[in-house]
């Protein structure tokens, strides 16, 4: 009950600014401490919430912070560390041959 509760007060924090993706439907989430009874499987195995519009602030948000993510295996979601966020890694360039005749060469 200690667990629920925690999980209810922190789902009224804001989630962490780091997290990207998506939900993939695994419904780990769902499990977590217990199965929720209105935890679905479609026939593709694909998980679903039979409540989804109505469905709770700890669901919505999980994971709101990378250390409340429980199932990193499986979840969609993820946390990128704060000085990797906007930084792309530069492209890389092949030299291209230099075999472009000019007009007089051509001629």
């Amino acid at each position: 009950m200690q667990n629920k509760l925690k999980r209810f007060f922190t789902s009224l924090m804001p989630v962490d600014s780091n997290r990207r993706g998506d939900c993939n439907r695994c419904g780990e989430c769902c499990k977590l401490p217990y199965p929720c009874p209105f935890l679905r499987f479609d026939d593709e195995g694909l998980s679903r919430c039979a409540v989804y519009l109505a469905r709770p602030p700890s669901c919505r948000k999980y994971p709101r912070v990378a250390a409340e993510n429980l199932t990193p295996q499986t979840c969609g979601f993820y946390f990128v560390a704060p000085d990797r966020i906007g930084r792309r890694q530069a492209p890389t360039f092949e030299p291209v041959p230099n075999n472009v005749m000019s007009v007089e060469e051509s001629g």
